[in-house]
């Protein structure tokens, strides 16, 4: 590794679903890879036998006790992926160390981010996606002119071994579903009109893996045709993947580089999904994917995959090829080897 970086520390803590729990858990493989020592600082105590926590410990990353701050030297670089409780606690970790770094998964910024920018407690932006940067940064900017925050942008690891691609499904039915947290935003009100109105030649069969109350109150009662599971705990991303040949999924946010994309393209499951956000940036329409500005789009091109199975199948292969590109390791070890150097220009 380049790098004369050598150690790293993350206050949070990964996970296998979500969208920053599991963007993490790609980075801390990666970065085991590439000769890093890793450190954990979670936000909150963790249950001995979480499988996380198992094989956080089997990969030889060090885990300290939550918000326990002492073991960080001046240098260490503290990472904050998409979590709340690292900006708010920036001013403890900054006795520590100047060398915090902010991963904002999202497409919007925070109240506590644009406050810690104002009082100088966050040294690098880091993004995953070039637009948002280009969105963020004149904004953060303008809040404090005089910072010498770096704002930077990487090419983040997707692991490709814990999603197989699967050629077979079950022939008898057209297997689909959505997948995501269980907030109400990440579901468009028109998501039952969708799935009610596109056609199949088999006999259609849906699962929503994230599904709670909350989903229900914004899009009403799934059809009887339709499983919903509130989470991977009952039913696991690979299964979820191995009954999906398509992934329909309208939403109401703007994603900025969501990670069920690189789940569904690993995999095999074909994605029809909105026109906007990092959605543009992942899929090529057409191609790779189906990017969809209208609820018809998304009825007529699930329609379509429904039919046209050889287009389907072509289609699904693309897109692997496509996200083995994009998330790759030989592509994001470069990046990071770049950003770890940019980190080691920060002041300490």
């Amino acid at each position: 590794m380049p790098s004369s970086l050598k150690k790293l520390y993350v206050h949070g803590f990964p996970g296998f679903y979500g969208g920053a729990g599991t963007e993490l858990h790609h980075q801390i493989i990666l970065w085991l890879h590439m000769g890093m020592e890793v450190h954990l600082i979670p936000s909150r105590s963790l249950p001995p036998d979480d499988p996380m926590h198992r094989e956080m410990l089997a990969r030889g990353v060090r885990i300290h006790a939550p918000n326990d701050w002492s073991s960080i030297s001046p240098g260490d670089p503290v990472f904050g992926f998409c979590n709340a409780a690292f900006l708010q606690s920036l001013p403890h970790i900054k006795t520590q160390t100047n060398r915090t770094v902010f991963v904002n998964c999202m497409t919007w910024l925070f109240p506590r981010e644009k406050e810690a920018m104002l009082n100088n407690e966050i040294a690098m932006f880091l993004y995953q996606n070039e637009d948002v940067r280009q969105q963020n940064m004149p904004i953060l900017r303008g809040l404090n002119p005089d910072s010498k925050a770096v704002f930077h942008t990487f090419t983040p690891y997707f692991h490709h071994d814990n999603f197989p691609y699967i050629e077979e499904r079950p022939d008898d039915i057209f297997g689909c579903g959505r997948i995501s947290r269980q907030n109400p935003d990440k579901f468009s009100r028109l998501t039952l009109h969708i799935y009610e109105y596109f056609v199949s030649p088999r006999p259609k069969r849906a699962i929503f893996l994230g599904f709670d109350e909350r989903s229900e109150q914004k899009i009403g009662k799934p059809f009887p045709w339709i499983r919903t599971v509130r989470d991977h705990r009952s039913l696991s991303q690979q299964d979820f993947y191995r009954h999906s040949r398509i992934i329909l999924q309208p939403t109401d946010t703007h994603e900025n580089w969501p990670r069920v994309g690189f789940e569904a393209m690993s995999s095999g499951s074909v994605l029809i999904v909105n026109d906007r956000g990092g959605w543009q940036r992942l899929i090529e329409h057409g191609k790779t994917g189906w990017l969809c500005k209208t609820p018809q789009d998304f009825i007529y091109y699930a329609s379509k995959m429904a039919y046209e199975p050889n287009l389907r199948d072509d289609m699904a292969a693309a897109a692997r090829e496509r996200g083995l590109l994009l998330g790759g390791m030989d592509a994001s070890i470069a990046s990071w080897s770049e950003t770890f150097e940019k980190i080691q220009q920060l002041p300490e």
